[in-house]
């Protein structure tokens, strides 16, 4: 398998990872077809031989956490052979002697990691600094051989290095611009925890209360006397010995254009926590604001969670996100969803509780489930991400709806209400629109070639409905274009189509308090009786579908709606029939379906003029509905959404 070098042609994924903690993460995104995937890595790690690489160079970050994504990422993707893989993994054995550790290393490798590693020899052999080569990687010698090949510049290295095991160009990232740091911390204590392999090690449950990015190592008497001036006087020498470094500039490049961004789980402390604290960083993660945002908090606990809930964890996170709380940076541009496990059994160690949920502010970010591959203490990386790439990598086109102007009468009022359309903004709404009406007179030519959508006349409503189910339409759009109604109300409702997730969207006439008292006056014209009985009559039938369905539709006579178009094929009688609506509600509401009501505005218009309800239709219409209530459900039918709309929530997400 190779991966592809053309970045941004995909869906793009940036992976806050640390060394090995967000392996299984990393191998599900990257063998995923559609993604562009980004490893976002800082490089603070300063135990074993990264500390003694750095300690001998003297001005670089750490290659560890660089060089362990690597070797997955290449092995993942096999574009190198498995031996050089195996090579720079390798170690010496503890406890080597300088001069053993030459003789071995001048052999174990040949080309241009070779090359890299004969630099850093001829360097250490130049400099006579003494060097640690016991228990050494073989490959952060080799990193630092490129470091001195790059001119000294981190980042290029890292580039370097990752070609060297044949992945492309920013598969791997550095989230700083490269400039050297060192990670501190303070435990609940007020020890001072001077270096990052002691935040993250295992022999001690760390309870750290703040971490820090300092300019240069920290000796121990200087950790001594800070610890012994106290808590408060550590910060703020801390503070005052902030490095100079920035946000990587094409991570930040990767971050804009990202769709989504994942916060994996690891050691928190010593090696994500300190890729949030980057000046910039919260910033530019909370300017994407179309990206999904997951943070993935840890299974098992570790040596610098201890006695953490799965909440800390996420407050944490924020925390330095914002840098400690000097950017007001929402939450929820910084993390959309928070992925916590809940192991499903009685005993608690060694999972990480979770915690007061219920103080998160907003419910909607939170996700519970069982997240772990069987009891491996692993995430099962499918059950996380599955979901998410899936609502983002299926193929979507526009819903295709088909708009019916029916009882218009004259060519005028069709062309008044395509005018209408366009005058209200249809095209702007995201879907494919085409537009049928009733009658043997086409339009000028000149004018339907102007109009953003299609027209076409059919004969009747039957070749309406064959036309929906030959032309595979989600959606069908009545529109009476009598003149009572508007045609921007059609925007309206179309708008709310694109999402997929209506059943129907219900003109009503009734949440137009002024246009109903106007036409109730018009259509009466003072006959208080009249009036009084048509009003009663309307409330009547919306109460009927409150008594039998739980839902009260205001205007059950509405000739302005929207409704799948399955529900319109399925109908009893012609969608143009008086009693219509009836059956169409009464068999969205049966199966209980998504149903909006939105206002629109009509013109009364004198009764002469245009078909009007009468008390028998409005009493038949009462009975039809009682009729459907009871009447065989026939074939059942629980779809409430499209086959190719995403679905975000699933099974294990509560």
């Amino acid at each position: 398998m190779t991966v592809s070098t053309t970045r941004g042609a995909a869906l793009g994924v940036v992976l806050f990872s640390g060394g090995r903690g967000s392996g299984a993460l990393t191998r599900q995104l990257v063998r995923h077809t559609g993604l562009s995937l980004t490893v976002a890595i800082n490089g603070y790690d300063d135990g074993a031989s990264t500390g003694a690489v750095r300690r001998f160079l003297g001005d670089s970050l750490g290659p560890s956490d660089f060089r362990k994504n690597a070797s997955r990422l290449a092995t993942e993707l096999r574009t190198c052979s498995a031996s050089l893989i195996e090579v720079l993994d390798s170690r010496l054995p503890p406890g080597i002697g300088a001069e053993d550790a030459l003789g071995r290393l001048d052999t174990i490798i040949a080309g241009r990691a070779g090359e890299w590693l004969h630099l850093f020899l001829d360097a250490y052999r130049a400099s006579g600094k003494p060097f640690a080569f016991g228990d050494c990687s073989v490959g952060n010698l080799v990193f630092a051989g490129g470091y001195l090949r790059c001119g000294r510049n981190f980042n290029r290295t890292v580039d370097a290095y990752a070609a060297l095991l044949g992945l492309p160009t920013g598969l791997i990232e550095n989230v700083t611009d490269g400039g050297d740091a060192w990670l501190v911390a303070i435990d609940a204590d007020g020890r001072i925890l001077e270096r990052e392999a002691e935040i993250a090690g295992a022999r001690t449950h760390n309870r750290v209360r703040d971490i820090f990015l300092i300019d240069r190592p920290l000796e121990d008497d200087e950790a001594r006397r800070l610890e012994a001036a106290g808590a408060d006087t550590a910060a703020a020498e801390f503070a005052r010995r902030a490095p100079r470094i920035a946000l990587n500039s094409r991570l930040a490049e990767r971050i804009a254009s990202a769709g989504v961004i994942i916060y994996a789980p690891g050691t928190q402390h010593s090696s994500l926590f300190p890729s949030y604290l980057t000046p910039g960083l919260g910033d530019a993660v909370a300017t994407n604001l179309r990206a999904i945002k997951l943070l993935v908090t840890n299974i098992q606990t570790d040596a610098e969670i201890s006695g953490s809930t799965a909440v800390d964890l996420i407050d944490r996170a924020l925390h330095y996100l914002k840098l400690k709380g000097t950017r007001p940076l929402p939450a929820p541009c910084l993390i959309t969803h928070y992925l916590m496990n809940e192991p499903g059994r009685t005993e608690s160690s060694p999972y990480v509780p979770l915690g007061p949920v219920e103080t998160i502010e907003d419910p909607r970010l939170v996700r519970i489930g069982n997240y772990e591959d069987g009891v491996t203490g692993r995430h099962d990386a499918a059950r996380i991400l599955g979901p998410f790439l899936e609502a983002l990598l299926a193929p979507r086109r526009p819903y295709r709806v088909a708009v019916l102007l029916h009882d218009a009468g004259s060519l005028n009022k069709v062309t008044q209400t395509l005018l209408e359309m366009v005058r209200g903004g249809i095209d702007r709404i995201a879907v494919d629109l085409s537009v049928f009406y009733v009658g043997a007179e086409p339009l000028d030519p000149a004018f339907a070639a102007a109009l953003p959508f299609a027209v076409r006349t059919i004969p009747d409503e039957r070749a309406f409905r064959e036309s929906v189910r030959a032309g595979d339409f989600d959606y069908v759009l009545l529109f009476e274009s009598s003149g009572m109604y508007r045609g921007e109300d059609l925007v309206g409702l179309a708008s709310h189509l694109t999402v997929g997730r209506l059943d129907a969207v219900w003109g009503s006439r009734r949440l137009s308090v002024r246009d109903i008292h106007e036409s109730y006056r018009m259509r009466y014209r003072g006959n208080v009786l009249l009036g009084a009985v048509s009003y009663a009559g309307s409330h009547a039938l919306s109460l009927a579908y409150l008594m039998l369905y739980g839902r009260y539709i205001s205007d059950t006579l509405s000739a302005v709606r929207a409704i799948r178009a399955t529900d319109a094929l399925e109908a009893a009688v012609p969608l143009t029939h008086k009693r219509a609506n009836q059956h169409l509600l009464s068999a969205l509401l049966r199966r209980r379906a998504e149903i909006l009501e939105l206002p629109v505005s009509f013109y009364p218009i004198s009764p002469e003029r245009v078909k009007r309800t009468t008390p028998l239709e409005g009493l038949l219409s009462l009975v039809t509905i009682v009729w459907r209530r009871f009447a065989s459900a026939g074939r059942p039918r629980t779809t409430g959404v499209n086959a190719h709309l995403p679905q975000m929530n699933t099974d294990t997400h509560r």
